[in-house]
């Protein structure tokens, strides 16, 4: 039998709060929303109607003076609320200055929280409408948010932290936070102004060392930039992404044998199939969270048990007691709890261009580096099982004015870079009709668009009740299946609705790539000789004439997947085929005249015998590291804020980033020399060409070995040799690297950044870009090192970083 306060529960959509009262439930009035005293524990239900179906969440909220008696009532009693709704509701416990963004979301203005409770006759002041709390972001591709204690102890110089104190929003950015981290905390920030400020908040964004942070810290709570920790004891972003995933633990409980039980489910990655509907689960996040999941079959006990269960976790492991607390069903699974899991058979979100996994080789600091390895291991594309041949039915929407609007089926194959899609998927399966839902987003499309397709396909799946599988696709990072159902007849424009992005004269490139006949596409590029690569096929189109042109080293399946796509392309025209070195008179000047294009010896091989690796080198948490990037392109992989070193055999190109460290590009250099020392193949450092390429001057030899390379994302359209022309080649952004101890190559990148000098120069303002300058101690000479400090170096290195900073700016070389 339920509480006789919950008889009208549940009923209609909209919030209604209980509060417990000397061990009672009591129903407030509507005027009190909002309003939690400490000392007390409160049950909230929210009511929602969807497709036509009541839908609950229930929120038991703890003060942070609650006694322990009142919180077990809130507890016991929201799972007698839930039973009474059939048990699809989702619990959830919330603790005073915790709470989640949905709890905070049903109250317009603000949370009030009061000091007191009902039994000190709520005789104390009320504070202010908004707690103090402080988010921690980070990560290194997948950047995370999560609140930790409000203390300059949780802050660090690698990371991003947002201080809320309720009008004022500060965004503190650690000097050697990332810029994705940098992103995403004003992005947090900016959300938290407009959903939870109503937009009445201001924001501060404060870089470390450059803006004035007193206020920020004076806010935190007194305290001083010297208790910040590093980098390094800040922890490693992809350590730290890799560790969140090592963490998280599913527990079964079952009374199968009479008594309650937990065991551990100790298979990784955790998937669908793990759980079991006789039983009931604790999904533990190490810390960011646990989750109690119950199975639609499970016993009433075992039902019972299942949040108190997941509540015991966060006393057994010392986590913070404000740690989240979740109950979801079976069957009503949100997306929090899915993203945990490997595999879900529905309403599932997968990102079809997801950062692989990182090889053996990868995160370890320089000196551990093992070179033998980085050249026997090649990191393997990850085989997928597809879900049919992709001939199903199809049916696809363009995305205009937040709206989707059909597209015209005999153009269906024609995407367009400034454009979003979605495409609908339908295929049987032992005779049940499934359902694909892709949203393909266009590079240059807006981020309106890209929103309006996800917000779109939620509604699309919900009108299948659920049943369809969610894709995400990244122009240029299209899933294997995505191409099979187009057959080798996909496009992709450079703009929006068939406008040509580099001129008016109807002149069109087009570069064919794929290994088979249903993974090629084709894309479309500059219309220009420099983007020509004798390894490929390109299709050009004039008003006039329409021609295939084939690479030297072109595979037969792109051969003929250039004549299917010519014919898609320009239906109407008659079509030649070009062969590399024996183009007609009107070729070249299509393209704005004959020009130096990537032809080199080894492109000419129908299989590349050594296929070019590209590497990723970081030392953001303080330690140098090195990880191979598979499928490589442009956008997703090139980071600016990194170094990378890409392996063509015959070249060993280090790319500079605009936003990496000058150590980093010191460590990549040094590393480029050892790695081809190392090889054992045949090459060495007399017979290979190491190159150092700055980000925007990329030279054809590099950009040849990425899928249509954009010209414009970094050099406004201009091409290496327009750049060289322009500003002489020792300014174009691509020199030699040397080795000292082989002279025959004149131009010493490294020995720049190993260079010592003087301290008057150190102090001064401007500085050559090779210099750290969060580190110019490091480039004075030890003799001078101990002039200016009076003590050694590596007594300087002993002490806390605090004191080394302090010491510096005494000095002036901080």
């Amino acid at each position: 039998m339920s509480d006789p306060a919950f008889e009208e529960a549940g009923k209609t959509p909209g919030l209604e709060i209980w509060r417990i009262e000397k061990l009672e439930v009591v129903k407030q009035e509507p005027e009190t929303y909002g309003k939690f005293y400490n000392g007390d524990s409160y049950i909230c239900l929210s009511t929602k109607k969807k497709n036509n179906k009541l839908c609950w969440d229930i929120h038991f909220w703890l003060g942070e003076e609650t006694s322990q008696d009142e919180s077990g009532v809130a507890a016991y009693k929201t799972v007698e609320l839930d039973e009474l709704l059939g048990g699809s509701p989702v619990q959830h416990r919330e603790v005073q200055n915790h709470e989640s963004s949905l709890f905070l979301s049903y109250f317009k203005q603000g949370v009030c929280y009061a000091e007191g409770g009902v039994e000190s006759g709520f005789k104390k002041v009320e504070r202010g409408a908004y707690e103090k709390r402080l988010l921690h972001i980070k990560g290194k591709r997948q950047v995370r948010v999560y609140p930790v204690e409000v203390n300059v102890t949780s802050l660090n110089d690698g990371d991003c932290f947002i201080l809320d104190d309720g009008e004022k929003i500060y965004c503190w950015c650690g000097k050697d936070s990332s810029r994705k981290e940098r992103m995403k905390a004003s992005d947090v920030a900016r959300g938290i102004r407009d959903g939870e400020r109503g937009g009445k908040a201001r924001i501060y964004i404060i870089d470390d060392g450059e803006d004035d942070d007193s206020e920020f810290f004076e806010a935190l709570g007194g305290f001083n930039r010297e208790q910040v920790l590093s980098a390094e004891a800040g922890g490693d972003d992809v350590s730290f992404e890799e560790e969140s995933a090592e963490h998280i633990r599913l527990y079964r409980i079952s009374d199968a044998s009479g008594d309650l039980e937990t065991t551990e489910v100790d298979e990784k990655p955790l998937k669908y199939e793990h759980l079991d509907h006789n039983d009931s689960f604790i999904l533990d996040t190490g810390g960011k969270g646990i989750f109690a999941w119950v199975g639609s079959k499970c016993t009433k006990a075992e039902k019972r048990s299942a949040m108190s269960q997941a509540v015991k976790f966060i006393e057994e492991r010392n986590y913070p007691k404000w740690t989240p607390v979740t109950q979801v069903m079976d069957g009503d699974e949100n997306a929090l709890f899915k993203q945990y899991f490997a595999s879900w058979p529905s309403r599932n979100i997968v990102i079809a261009a997801p950062k692989p996994s990182q090889s053996n080789i990868a995160q370890v600091s320089q000196d551990e580096i093992d070179l033998k390895a980085l050249h026997q291991q090649h990191i393997q594309k990850k085989q997928t099982t597809l879900p049919d041949n992709g001939d199903g039915r199809v049916k696809i929407w363009r995305i205009e004015n937040f709206q989707k609007v059909p597209v015209d089926e005999e153009v269906y194959g024609k995407f367009y870079g400034g454009d979003s899609y979605i495409l609908l998927y339908k295929y049987l399966k032992h005779g049940t009709e499934q359902y694909i839902i892709y949203f393909w987003l266009g590079l240059k499309s807006s981020q309106d668009e890209q929103a309006s397709a996800a917000a779109l396909v939620t509604a699309m799946d919900d009108n299948l009740d659920g049943m369809a599988t969610q894709i995400r696709v990244v122009q240029n990072k299209e899933p294997e299946h995505f191409l099979l159902i187009f057959k080798g007849k996909l496009v992709i424009f450079e703009n929006v609705n068939d406008k040509d992005s580099y001129d008016t004269d109807g002149v069109m490139l087009f570069q064919i790539h794929g290994t088979t006949a249903f993974n090629t596409k084709a894309i479309q590029v500059a219309e220009r000789a420099s983007s020509l690569n004798s390894n490929d096929v390109f299709v050009l189109k004039t008003p006039q004439e329409t021609a295939i042109w084939v690479g030297k080293g072109a595979n037969n399946d792109e051969k003929d997947m250039g004549k299917t796509i010519a014919k898609f392309i320009s239906p109407k025209t008659d079509i030649g085929v070009v062969n590399e070195g024996h183009e007609p008179e009107w070729f070249w000047p299509a393209l704005g005249g004959k020009t130096e294009y990537a032809s080199g010896e080894r492109l000419q091989e129908a299989t590349l015998s050594q296929p070019p690796r590209l590497f990723q080198c970081s030392n953001a948490s303080g330690k140098f590291k090195v990880e191979e990037i598979p499928d490589f392109d442009q956008e997703s992989d090139l980071s600016e804020d990194d170094v990378m070193l890409l392996d063509t055999y015959d070249e060993v190109f280090v790319w500079i980033g605009e936003g990496a460290r000058p150590e980093e590009k010191k460590a990549a250099l040094e590393l480029a020399v050892k790695y081809v020392k190392s090889d054992t193949s045949g090459r060495d450092i007399n017979n290979t060409t190491m190159v150092q390429v700055k980000q925007g001057s990329e030279p054809i030899a590099f950009t040849c070995n990425f899928v249509a390379w954009d010209l414009n994302k970094w050099s406004n359209g201009k091409s290496y040799a327009d750049l060289k022309a322009e500003l002489g080649k020792e300014n174009a952004g691509v020199t030699l690297i040397s080795d000292v101890s082989y002279p025959v190559i004149s131009t010493s990148e490294l020995a720049k950044y190993n260079k010592k000098y003087d301290y008057e120069f150190l102090i001064s303002p401007d500085l050559p870009e090779e210099i750290d300058a969060c580190h110019k101690e490091r480039y004075l000479t030890d003799e001078d090192f101990e002039k200016v400090f009076n003590i050694t170096r590596e007594e300087f290195e002993a002490k806390p970083q605090w004191r080394q900073q302090l010491l510096k700016k005494q000095k002036k070389l901080f």
